[in-house]
């Protein structure tokens, strides 16, 4: 059988800055990673192993759907296996749900001009549009844009496109060097696609050619996007990605002033540019999406005497988001590893599942102990929809379930800092860990509301107490590209391990259940709020909310009326309405934001385009600003 561990050192990446510094026995030139290694406890080895592995390009993000995420999921299944768990679910070790749809593309043509353009090169067809056969004449329509700053319009009031193929550019107006003219930073929110599609759906086309610009400064022009990359479906008709090459061709073939696309382009830079040109395009696209099943990863380990029919949940999400899919805060088409969120944690599923079982065949024969699930979810990044889905499908009754215990984000720990919340929910469960978390060595933060939202969620709603664990300061590679496994402290996450490992030996041999206790109502995990994903799950679907703001909140132990901003997206709504970090969200439209799941609820609201008027504290002062709301994925643009 393949070794992933073997085949994780390959990928590791430079540990000298997160070991506690070693006595190396060799120059550290020749091999600091194996030195940094061999100096360090083989839980930490083999800690990893698995954090490197579960985040390696290999696993595609681990997206749901992926073979990345298949191989992933065997991973996990190895080693629960290899552990001496059983199947949880029904002889196998996998948990299949239902979770939505796969955008495929059938088939498609482009032909521009007679010229038969070949797929995946010349264009790709985009899920922002529908199927569709089309013949019909081109039209340049330039950046695609209404209400943009010093009045600048691409469309007259009467300008309609009935029975054309419009040709817009991407992103925005630009300077001489390729970039924004309304934004210091890459782009403003008029860039992005939901906004511009929301402006050309007004005049009618036949279909949508979204052309990579020429001279853009921004190195995503020399490729084209996937079916899934750019977003959802906004339009009813086919909606086709060109490259600048193909493009260009077309262009001087068939523009009556022999102009280039940088011409044209230069013209839109300058104003409005309705452009008829003198060719036209054949468009023949069938576009499905089809039911995509996930799975949980789930092993038992078998109980003991009179507790052996209470299970005890020890639970992680395995799935991330692929090439930044949905949920990212820098946009599609660069692969997310989430080495902290969540193969930090899925790691430590791993490790204790061999653990306790170890721990569990060593108990008398008369022992009594409770059953303990190890479950890898999937679908969490999406709203929660595994550990939903389990919760609604237990494999045994969900009153019979004692606690559920959940890792999300263990892998970078600073200044010793672990969040742990929960220990409200369960009557007695505070002063049962309390002497576990005096005696680690990590310095547990317990937030006085129950921190969410992750795969605890579901649990605590179906009346059971919950332990949920997770950094204590967040970092700005949170769903983005820079989640990689070079950066994980790993000898911190082992002390986390650690810690659970008592915690859960602990709850799992307690003879007494921790009554559930209905804890206070807390505030989604912080993050969130910049992609609409577990927040939008606590207030309803994430599918619900269309908006993407753009904050990453300060710290979830803050209690204060509104949002504290630790850092603003660049390129996002905020940023370009001029929030900064160390503001602090009080209103929006008017009305005080309490927390962060009341804000969810009131972005759930809006559509993309919309403007609304947010008040901030900063340094002391009210100020007021109005905010253009880009789409949940526009950051692609």
């Amino acid at each position: 059988m393949f070794h992933f561990r073997r085949l994780g050192l390959i990928w590791a990446g430079s540990l000298c800055t997160i070991l506690a510094a070693p006595v190396f026995a060799q120059d550290v030139r020749e091999a600091p990673i194996a030195t940094a290694l061999g100096d360090s406890s083989e839980d930490v080895r083999v800690y990893n192993d698995h954090v490197v592995t579960l985040a390696s390009p290999f696993m595609e993000g681990r997206v749901p759907g992926s073979r990345g995420m298949q191989i992933a999921k065997e991973y996990v299944e190895k080693y629960l296996r290899e552990a001496g768990l059983e199947p949880a679910f029904d002889g196998s070790f996998r948990q299949p749900f239902p979770l939505g749809g796969s955008l495929t593309v059938e088939s498609e043509k482009l032909v521009l001009n007679g010229v038969t353009l070949q797929a995946g090169q010349d264009y790709t067809t985009l899920g922002l549009g529908a199927s569709g056969k089309i013949t019909a004449p081109v039209v340049f329509v330039g950046y695609s844009i209404d209400g943009g700053p010093d009045g600048y319009e691409s469309f007259a009031d009467n300008v309609d496109l009935s029975g054309k193929i419009a040709m817009m550019l991407r992103f925005e107006p630009m300077d001489a060097n390729g970039k924004s003219r309304w934004a210091d930073n890459a782009w403003s929110a008029r860039a992005g696609f939901a906004t511009k599609m929301a402006a050309i759906a007004k005049r009618n086309p036949a279909a949508v050619l979204l052309v990579n610009t020429p001279g853009a400064a921004d190195p995503r022009v020399e490729r084209l996007m996937s079916a899934q990359e750019a977003g959802d479906r906004v339009l009813d008709v086919p909606v086709l990605m060109v490259s600048t090459r193909a493009a260009e061709a077309f262009v001087s073939a068939v523009d009556s002033k022999g102009r280039s696309l940088l011409d044209l382009r230069e013209l839109a830079d300058a104003g409005r540019a309705i452009i008829p040109l003198k060719g036209e395009a054949t468009i023949d696209v069938t576009i499905e999406s089809k039911p995509l099943m996930a799975e949980n990863v789930g092993g038992i380990l078998r109980g003991k005497g009179a507790l052996a029919n209470e299970t005890v949940v020890m639970g992680a999400h395995l799935d991330h988001l692929g090439m930044g899919y949905f949920g990212s805060r820098s946009g599609p088409g660069e692969l997310h590893p989430g080495a902290d969120d969540n193969a930090s944690g899925s790691a430590a599923v791993i490790m204790l599942a061999e653990r306790l079982a170890a721990d569990y065949a060593k108990l008398p024969a008369d022992a009594d102990a409770r059953s303990i699930l190890f479950l890898c979810f999937s679908g969490e990044e999406s709203g929660l929809n595994g550990s939903f889905y389990y919760t609604r499908n237990p494999i045994v009754p969900i009153d019979q379930h004692a606690i559920m215990l959940n890792f999300d984000m263990i892998g970078r720990i600073v200044n010793k800092r672990l969040s742990v919340s929960g220990a409200q929910t369960g009557e007695g469960l505070k002063e049962f860990v309390q002497p576990y978390f005096d005696k680690s060595s990590l310095d547990i933060v317990q937030p006085a509301n129950l921190s969410g939202a992750s795969d605890h969620t579901p649990f605590l709603r179906a009346g059971m107490p919950v332990l949920f664990a997770i950094i204590a300061d967040f970092h700005d590679d949170y769903h983005t590209p820079q989640d990689i496994s070079s950066k994980i402290n790993r000898v911190d996450a082992v002390q986390t391990i650690d810690l659970f490992h008592e915690i859960l030996n602990g709850v799992s041999l307690r003879k007494e259940r921790f009554a559930f206790s209905q804890p206070t109502a807390g505030r989604p995990r912080p993050a969130i709020a910049d992609s609409g994903g577990r927040a939008a799950a606590a207030a309803g679907p994430r599918a619900a909310i269309k908006v993407r703001f753009g904050i990453r909140p300060a710290n979830y132990e803050d209690n204060d009326i509104g949002i504290p901003v630790a850092g603003v997206t660049e390129g996002s709504s905020a940023a370009e309405a001029g929030l900064k970090a160390e503001d602090r969200l009080v209103k929006w439209n008017g009305k005080e934001i309490p927390d962060i799941q009341t804000w969810m609820q009131m972005l759930a609201k809006h559509e993309p385009g919309e403007k609304v008027q947010v008040t901030v504290i900063r340094s002391g002062e009210e100020m007021v600003f109005w905010v253009t709301l880009q789409g949940r994925e526009e950051s692609g643009r």
